[in-house]
């Protein structure tokens, strides 16, 4: 037989494998995750799995994919206890700087540094065009106007240029979004 045969055959088989068994799986992850978009990735992302090592798997492939979407659940829950745990103690810490601002924390000083590079390289990173409008506004405190006169552009491209730039900075560092508000409220204002 051919490849491209053997490919054609591989290929229905696996389609048929993943109309019998995906309703199935969705179901079984759906018991874990409350999220049923989340459920329905979680189960996509095992099958794109199975389809790029179709060939390789030694065992059956109803158990790889149970036994798949079961390691994926329990990574996600990983994932999200050392999230949730994070995210709790800079609230914490985030309250203990509010309610006493002028206590001296040693790690304060260190924590606001790492905070302030970990901003400056997600700005660094940012598209050229955007990076250079991001941050005449935000350091050298342009308004938008100046901005545009500057470099010739509307004020509505510099709005827009703006407006991404935040997007993808909030997505970035959206674990340390409660503290970068707190120490550079500036910097995410639209």
């Amino acid at each position: 037989m051919s490849r491209t045969s053997a490919d054609r055959k591989d290929l229905k088989n696996f389609e048929q494998l993943f109309h019998q068994l995906q309703p199935r799986l969705y179901a079984y992850c759906c018991k874990y995750i409350e999220d049923n978009e989340l459920a329905r990735d979680i189960v996509q992302e095992c099958f794109i799995n199975l389809w790029e090592n179709y060939e390789s798997v030694q065992i059956s492939y109803e158990f790889y994919l149970f036994k798949a979407v079961h390691n994926r659940c329990l990574s996600y829950f990983r994932s999200e206890r050392i999230h949730t745990e994070y995210a709790s103690s800079v609230k914490i810490r985030i309250k203990e700087l509010e309610i006493h601002p002028e206590l001296p924390y040693p790690l304060t000083e260190l924590y606001v540094k790492e905070v302030n590079a970990l901003l400056k390289e997600s700005v660094s990173k940012l598209p050229e065009k955007c990076r250079l409008i991001f941050m005449m506004s935000r350091y050298q405190n342009m308004k938008n106007q100046e901005i545009a006169d500057t470099l010739g552009i509307s004020v509505r491209t510099v709005d827009a240029q703006i407006y991404h730039a935040l997007k993808i900075l909030k997505i970035k560092l959206r674990d340390y979004l409660p503290v970068l508000l707190l120490l550079f409220p500036h910097f995410f204002e639209k």
